[in-house]
C-alpha cells in the first residue's frame, strides 16, 4: 500500500476565475458565511489575511465532526494558484504530509467552453503516517462541497 499518493478533482463554477481567487487570496475570513455548513470559523495565527505564508486556523466539520486545521497559505498570483500547507490539526493525526492546492482557471471559449465561469482545479497531495491510514478521500470531498458554495456565493 503506498504511503505517499496525490488526488485530484476539477469542477466547472459559475463564478469567475478573479471572483473565486480574490476570495481565497484577500478575503478568506468571508469563507465561513459562504458555506457555513461546512467550515464554522477561521482566524489569523500569524501573519494577515492577506499575505503569503501566514498561518490561519480552520474549523470545519467533516463526516458530521468537528475538526481543526492550522495552516500555511501560500499564493501564485500570476497562476491564480494557492497552496495550503497542513501544520497542526486533524488532519495531521493522519498524515505526515497534507497540502491543498487550489487553481482557479477562466473557461476557455477556445476549447468550446462559454468563456463565464471557471475551472477549479483541486489536488489533495498527502503521505500518510502508517500504512493503516486512508487516502484523504473525505477532504477532497469536504473541499469540492466547500468550493461549490463559496462559487456559488460569489457568482
Amino acid at each position: 500500500m503506498a504511503m505517499k499518493g496525490k488526488l485530484q478533482s476539477e469542477m466547472e463554477v459559475k463564478a469567475s476565475a478573479d471572483k473565486v481567487y480574490h476570495v481565497l487570496r484577500k478575503t478568506s475570513h468571508h469563507i465561513p458565511n459562504h458555506t457555513s455548513k461546512n467550515i464554522h470559523g477561521v482566524e489569523v495565527h500569524e501573519g494577515d489575511w492577506e499575505t503569503s505564508g501566514s498561518i490561519k486556523n480552520w474549523k470545519y466539520t467533516i463526516d458530521g465532526k468537528p475538526e481543526v486545521l492550522k495552516e500555511k497559505m501560500l499564493f501564485d498570483d500570476e497562476k491564480k494558484l494557492v497552496t495550503l500547507i497542513g501544520l497542526e490539526g486533524d488532519a495531521m493525526k493522519l498524515y505526515k504530509v497534507y497540502t491543498a492546492k487550489f487553481e482557479i482557471k477562466p473557461k476557455d471559449v477556445a476549447g468550446g467552453g462559454s468563456g463565464n465561469g471557471s475551472i477549479v482545479s483541486i489536488t489533495v497531495e498527502y503521505e500518510k503516517l502508517n500504512p493503516s491510514c486512508p487516502p484523504p478521500y473525505k477532504y477532497l470531498d469536504f473541499l469540492e462541497s466547500a468550493f461549490q458554495d463559496i462559487t456559488e456565493a460569489v457568482a
